[in-house]
């Protein structure tokens, strides 16, 4: 029943004086992180030390509350021996639940301190049932679910799972899909799922058309994807009748002051409600109270609907700082590769495609394995039969290639059900592999007796231990983080037990959006009556630099905001080599068949050539990369430059050395 137990009220802290000032207004319980492996990274006066996380637990307890703590970072291995100091602290200090995003901290965590609750970050960006009940068995007791999903849904996880569910009330909003923005990590090496993202999002944008004559009557200009602030601080009995657990408000890097009004606002609206709920209002006075302390304008984000234009202020009059303004130059590192030689291991040439005539074109052109684009973007002719996939599949394994169906990056509970009947078919192919995006899909593929499971880029899988995870679940391979430098690959591939895959060409998604762009320059809401301008013509968002990001709309209207340049490794081919990956991927799933063509011709004859222990040719074919596919190269999050600086034995086609 809703009223046999209150939602708790959980308030951020990060300083000591915070997590005081929030329990003393009210509380439930609190949320800080230490110094290192949390979400805010960015001011070093702010989280805790390990002497006030001591004292903060000690008055926490003292009065009865909670206080959760933050290691929900992603790791690399480099980090593990820390990672296992930071648990053996807290199963002596025992705090009562860890926030977890990474894998490899649950895993350690229930060897280390078992007795102490696990905590999903929404940074693992649950959005299914599966995944939930995925989680449940690695130990996790409650769900901080994804940000885009709305509150029916979330009850739906909760009741099907069995497990808490905790739900963000108030605070700053990120506009990417939890989890899936690389945007910063690529361009600056500072990563959003470490805590220290440079807000690209708060960027002013400009909306340009590329191809077609689609005119838009709302805005096509400013700060296109500032987030508001979500408040839901009306919506209380909504909250309570949908099984919300844990009412979460945003805000570590916000004083006791700031937090304090806040966190008592929602105590009092609790409280009123559970003490008479038949006659419970919402009091004005304390909506104007709110309304003056907000620092964005509000909004209710996905609780209820998609927001469309609603969600966002165009105009950035309130945004209250900015970490960047635009994008680096573009950096290709091109000279003196390391010295050839000839490698044994063979380098799987994988090649992601949209459709049948596109994946035909690679495999003629020398492609080892086929993966079958799962995104269905609307510009893009990407559907096959399952009877040219039988014969596909048919043809290339008798060549021992593969062939790979890849499941879209998001799946809530329309796209999951949806996936079930599309995988049903697909495991009748014989050979067939299945790339997944999300623990659900994994559990999916393994109960659909897929044999083969590739654990795709949006895992963000980085260390040893969580592909250990991953392959008790059945995954056989996986896509390495799209946002680890060459040195960080390295270590990855020389701790993991399975063969471990790298996009190593074409465009990445930067940020992958519940929120429509083109919807919101209509004026209108994806949810709506829409004038589909997706289907009208091809579009990007170009920065204050005027740098292009391709922008690509799904069938489901959702925004795939991809990178500015095409990540290219070909003239470092020997070193990405070196590092020992199994596979180098071609992100081709934007490009015609002719030019997925010509790209995997030129690395299919490079790849030969380091076999054969000859430097691969890569200056015309420069050339003809960017001339087939229209954009600029760089070298991605690689950091070859810095490479070549050491070993001294550079050339570089831009002398910047901003990363793009």
């Amino acid at each position: 029943m809703p009223f046999d137990k209150k939602p708790e009220i959980l308030a951020p802290a990060g300083t000591l004086d915070a997590v005081k000032t929030v329990i003393e207004a009210g509380a439930d319980a609190v949320y800080v992180g230490g110094k290192t492996l949390n979400m805010r990274q960015h001011r070093a006066s702010y989280n805790l030390s390990d002497a006030e996380i001591v004292e903060a637990l000690e008055f926490v307890h003292g009065r009865r509350a909670r206080l959760y703590f933050t290691l929900n970072s992603l790791v690399l291995d480099s980090q593990l021996k820390q990672v296992r100091r930071t648990l053996e602290m807290l199963g002596t200090l025992c705090p009562d639940g860890v926030i977890v995003q990474d894998l490899a901290v649950a895993t350690l965590a229930r060897e280390i301190c078992v007795h102490l609750p696990l905590h999903a970050s929404t940074m693992l960006n649950i959005h299914n049932v599966e995944s939930a009940l995925a989680l449940k068995m690695m130990g996790f007791v409650r769900i901080i679910t994804s940000r885009d999903i709305p509150l029916h849904e979330v009850r739906r996880i909760g009741e099907e799972s069995g497990l808490e569910m905790e739900y963000f009330v108030h605070g700053d909003m990120c506009i990417s899909q939890s989890s899936q923005c690389y945007i910063s990590g690529i361009l600056f090496g500072e990563s959003s799922n470490c805590g220290r993202c440079m807000k690209p999002c708060r960027w002013k944008w400009k909306l340009v058309t590329r191809r077609g004559k689609a005119e838009l009557p709302g805005p096509t200009e400013g700060y296109l994807l500032a987030r508001k602030d979500m408040s839901l601080l009306q919506h209380v009995p909504a909250l309570v009748q949908n099984g919300i657990a844990s009412l979460k408000i945003e805000g570590r890097m916000r004083t006791g002051e700031f937090l304090a009004p806040i966190v008592t606002l929602y105590r009092n609206a609790v409280d009123a409600y559970f003490a008479d709920p038949a006659h419970y209002m919402m009091n004005a006075s304390d909506m104007e109270e709110l309304l003056s302390r907000r620092v964005r304008e509000y909004t209710t984000a996905h609780t209820f609907s998609n927001p469309g234009l609603d969600g966002v202020d165009p105009s950035g009059k309130r945004e209250p700082r900015f970490f960047s303004y635009d994008s680096p130059d573009p950096t290709l590192t091109v000279g003196m590769d390391v010295k050839s030689q000839r490698f044994e291991a063979g380098l799987e040439l994988i090649v992601h495609v949209s459709g049948s005539a596109a994946a035909e074109a690679a495999i003629q052109t020398g492609a080892d394995a086929i993966y079958l684009c799962g995104e269905s973007f609307v510009l893009r002719n990407g559907k096959f039969t399952l009877d040219w996939l039988r014969d596909f599949v048919k043809r290339v394994s008798e060549k021992d290639g593969r062939v790979v169906v890849t499941m879209p990056h998001v799946c809530d509970l329309r796209g999951m059900t949806e996936w079930k009947h599309w995988i049903a078919k697909l495991s009748s192919v014989r050979n067939l592999e299945i790339c997944v995006s999300n623990l659900g899909g994994i559990q999916l593929a393994g109960t659909s007796k897929i044999r083969e499971i590739i654990a795709d880029f949006p895992l963000n899988i980085t260390n040893s231990i969580t592909v250990d995870e991953l392959s008790t679940m059945g995954v056989t391979r996986i896509t390495s983080s799209v946002e680890l430098s060459l040195e960080q690959l390295s270590g990855l591939t020389k701790t993991a037990r399975l063969p471990v895959e790298v996009i190593g060409q074409g465009p990445v998604t930067a940020m992958l959006l519940e929120h429509c762009v083109l919807a919101s320059a209509a004026g209108t809401n994806p949810q709506g009556i829409c004038p589909m301008y997706c289907r009208r013509g091809a579009y990007a968002l170009q920065d204050a630099s005027a740098h292009d990001f391709p922008l690509e709309c799904d069938r489901r209207c959702r925004n795939h905001v991809f990178t500015t340049t095409d990540v290219c490794v070909l003239p470092n081919l020997s070193r990405i080599a070196a590092t020992a990956v199994s596979g180098l991927r071609i992100e081709g799933q934007l490009d015609s068949p002719s030019t997925v063509g010509i790209i995997t011709r030129i690395y299919r004859k490079a790849i030969d050539a380091l076999r054969a222990g000859r430097t691969p040719s890569v200056t015309d074919e420069l050339e003809e990369i960017k001339n087939a596919t229209g954009r600029p190269l760089s070298d991605g999050p690689f950091d070859f430059q810095s490479e070549l600086v050491e070993m001294k034995e550079h050339h570089f086609v831009t002398p910047q050395s901003n990363r793009a």
